[in-house]
């Protein structure tokens, strides 16, 4: 059925939705804004070229050509000049720019220097509006992951279609989705045969086929056919809706070198005048003065953070890392321990049939046929694994037309001839005669028809396949110790870590004895990094340096326990995220470093008399723009951003 609906059923070229693909144009809001911003300075400029051609025709009326410069000196610098008023009042790091120019513009000014005192601010904002259209690229990354959450969506009532807003769905309705949109909410598939590019949330390549009773999830584009879902997470309680509130949040975090500017910011403006003062005093020359305070805007240092956190911000979203909080940054460069989670972590989460051992005259392939066979009408997820392993091994079986499941002990299929699925000791209890030679480990169950044993399948969830690849990487970036943690059973603990190179295992764990894992681990003097999937992770999540949320579907209650969300449940996420808090601290502290460099730099040169105000005014932009540079790298491919 499902090969004849594809056949009918129109399907779009495959091709991943990206975010970065969303194109951004700038919004009514952005565009006053430019208006308002270039409306003054064209004034102005037009204002001081009058004044300067009236001098140049009427030498004899110097005054007139001098009132039309201090009208466009005005006009140009009145922009800065309010915010510069605005700044003397609030302790905002970004306020000294405007404070210090407008100082400047208010002594060039007074000396009868219009022409400087209207070039310095036009030179100022125009350097401005370039830098932030050199960060918009960033930004518009961000913007498309938000303009995915604002798709209308088509909602079906009494079997009426209507377009509503994402936000007017609610857990229960049943939405429409056609091809090549995007699925607005978390939900479940009522009827519909497609494929979903899950790309945009957790960054896998492949498209997952989805047919009716398949989860779905938001952000994520319908390929091919119309899909009908049941909306189960709507608006803030669905994925989407918890990466747009991550982003969110990580926008209003604050890096440790803004944190860092602030807390100094009181003290950077006396120093600076008290410079400018020392330099007009001792030179005589207010030109000098001027120059010190142009150069002396701190605009490079303060997009240090900023900078470098919106480009790595943008770099880890596009590849499914969502970054909570800058605080991160500084901390994940000091973790030496990593614990993970064992199971839906570091395994799959799912069982997977392991072996058949056969009994008697009996075959394997005997033995998963009749399992298949009694299994086939059953939820329970051993039964689920073991006709999942008959159907990709591409095995015939006849499903049991009647079957009888019976909780905490197996499947009985009644007929001629009664067959057995389930716990030892119940086939026991039925009369069926149980080898003495039997698996003593692992979890499993017996197969038996009539009273005759059949065989014995061994099940187990298997760490996934790149799991020991992505810990080793690990130890490389500078994790001396990893340790597993789980609430499963000893031998099963010890397996898993003796596969995976684990250092140690703690095992048949609660949630508030994880807690106290990560606590001991940090009394011992380890700084620790935690990685897990579920509620019973979050109070271990909360408690550590780091804590790493894993899986598009993380539960809201582990996320908030959490610096980090890695959206994908492929482990390479994981060192691929080290290695880009790595450099995203590098290029922190590099951009604060040059950012200081340059201001020490450009201040001497100034009280020496070598830059002038106009030429302080130009130059005081360079140190910005090679902020915004430099801390574009990392926004670069996994070459350049990602790898070591």
């Amino acid at each position: 059925m499902q090969s004849a609906l594809s056949a009918v059923t129109p399907r779009l070229e495959p091709r991943p939705l990206d975010p970065r693909d969303v194109e951004v144009p700038l919004t009514p809001e952005e565009q006053r804004s430019i208006a308002m911003q270039l409306g003054p300075l064209l004034l102005g400029v037009g204002l001081l070229g009058l004044g300067s051609l009236y001098a140049l025709w009427v030498p004899d009326q110097a005054d007139m050509a001098a009132l039309i410069q201090a009208v466009a000196a005005l006009v140009v610098a009145t922009p800065i000049l309010r915010r510069g008023l605005r700044g003397f009042m609030s302790s905002e790091p970004a306020n000294l720019t405007e404070q210090l120019v407008s100082l400047a513009v208010l002594a060039s000014m007074a000396v009868g220097e219009f022409v400087t005192a209207g070039l310095v601010p036009l030179f100022l904002e125009l350097g401005h509006l370039f830098e932030e259209r050199s960060s918009r690229g960033a930004v518009a990354a961000i913007d498309g992951i938000r303009k995915l959450s604002s798709q209308q969506a088509t909602r079906v009532q009494d079997g009426v279609e209507e377009e509503v807003e994402p936000d007017q769905l609610r857990s229960g309705d049943e939405v429409i989705v056609r091809p090549g949109q995007v699925i607005p909410v978390d939900g479940q598939v009522l009827t519909g045969f497609s494929s979903v590019d899950q790309a945009p949330i957790t960054g896998e390549s492949v498209y997952e086929d989805v047919e009716p009773g398949s989860s779905v999830f938001s952000g994520t584009v319908n390929l091919g056919g119309v899909l009908r879902i049941r909306a189960e997470g709507v608006g803030g309680q669905s994925v989407l809706g918890r990466v747009v509130e991550t982003l969110r949040q990580v926008e209003q975090s604050k890096t440790p070198a803004l944190r860092l500017i602030e807390r100094y910011a009181g003290v950077y403006l006396p120093v600076v005048l008290s410079v400018a003062g020392v330099t007009l005093f001792t030179t005589g020359e207010l030109g000098r003065a001027i120059a010190v305070l142009i150069v002396s805007c701190p605009c490079a240092l303060v997009l240090a953070g900023p900078a470098a956190m919106i480009v790595s911000m943008t770099a880890s979203t596009r590849r499914s890392i969502l970054i909570k909080s800058a605080s991160f940054l500084e901390t994940v460069a000091e973790v030496d321990t990593l614990i993970l989670d064992k199971t839906g972590t570091v395994t799959a989460g799912a069982l997977s049939l392991d072996r058949v051992i056969a009994s008697g005259d009996a075959t394997e392939q005997e033995v998963l046929q009749v399992a298949a066979a009694c299994a086939h009408g059953s939820l329970h997820p051993v039964s689920r694994a073991i006709v999942r392993a008959a159907e990709e091994s591409q095995l015939d079986y006849a499903p049991a037309e009647t079957s009888e499941e019976l909780p905490g002990k197996g499947v009985r299929v009644a007929g001629s001839e009664p067959c057995l699925l389930g716990r030892r000791q119940w086939l026991a209890d039925e009369g069926v005669a149980i080898p003495d030679q039997a698996p003593a480990s692992g979890p499993g169950v017996w197969v038996a028809r009539g009273h005759e044993v059949l065989g014995y399948l061994s099940l187990s969830d298997r760490p996934r396949a790149e799991a020991r690849a992505a810990l080793e990487q690990t130890r490389q970036l500078g994790m001396e110790r990893l340790v597993l943690l789980t609430g499963d059973r000893e031998e099963v603990a010890r397996e898993v870590a003796e596969e995976l190179g684990f250092d140690a295992y703690v095992a048949e764990v609660l949630p508030e004895q994880k807690l106290e894992v990560v606590r001991e681990e940090q009394a011992s003097g380890h700084k620790v990094m935690m990685v897990g999937d579920g509620v019973n992770d979050a109070l271990a999540l909360s408690g550590s340096d780091v804590g790493v949320a894993v899986g598009a579907r993380v539960n809201e209650v582990a996320l908030g326990g959490a610096d980090v969300a890695l959206l994908s449940e492929d482990l390479d996420r994981l060192p691929m995220m080290m290695r880009l808090a790595e450099k995203t601290r590098s290029v922190v502290v590099q951009n604060a470093l040059i950012g200081t460099l340059f201001s020490v730099g450009m201040v001497a040169l100034a009280s020496l008399g070598v830059i002038t105000p106009l030429t302080g005014a130009v130059l005081h932009n360079a140190g910005a723009l090679f902020v915004i540079a430099n801390s574009s790298r990392l926004s670069g491919g996994e070459t350049s951003a990602v790898q070591a």
